[in-house]
């Protein structure tokens, strides 16, 4: 029978299957501390025998380039630059490259001003052709 901690309490005895959906669920981690009949002291679970046979849950965000997948096409990034220098006023490269909300911030700035505020967000346009390297999704341009 094991034991884990959740917050400040010691919940348990419990078995090893329902350690396993607990864990499978998110409700604990693998990083959770648990103890059971013959150990000296409470240990992440990774580190128990238990943990041993667990298969590890993909960390956070990986810091390689994730490979595009399923319905994730690779948007051109020439497309994009050309966008934000010939209508970047307009916010049409951000729609193209799936950021909405800065597309319509873009529009709304350019027709509220009746076109004058077109100027400073074709510069704002222009920074963004410069250093923006991957979609909404995360995918880098091709």
């Amino acid at each position: 029978m094991w034991y884990y901690q959740q917050g400040s309490n010691r919940m348990g005895p419990i078995d090893e299957a329902t350690i396993r959906g607990l864990l499978t669920s998110g409700q604990i981690s693998i990083d959770t501390l648990v103890w059971t009949t013959g150990m000296s002291s409470w240990v992440p679970l990774q580190q128990s025998s238990l943990g041993a046979g667990l298969p590890t849950p993909p960390s956070a965000v990986p810091s390689y380039p994730m490979p595009v997948q399923g319905n994730q096409i690779a948007k051109d990034r020439v497309a994009y630059i050309l966008l934000a220098v010939f209508i970047g006023h307009l916010g049409i490269h951000n729609f193209f490259a799936g950021y909405t909300s800065r597309g319509v911030i873009q529009l709304v700035i350019t027709i509220v001003t009746c076109g004058i505020g077109g100027i400073a967000t074709w510069i704002w346009a222009i920074i963004e052709a410069i250093t923006v390297t991957k979609d909404a999704n995360g995918v880098d341009f091709k």
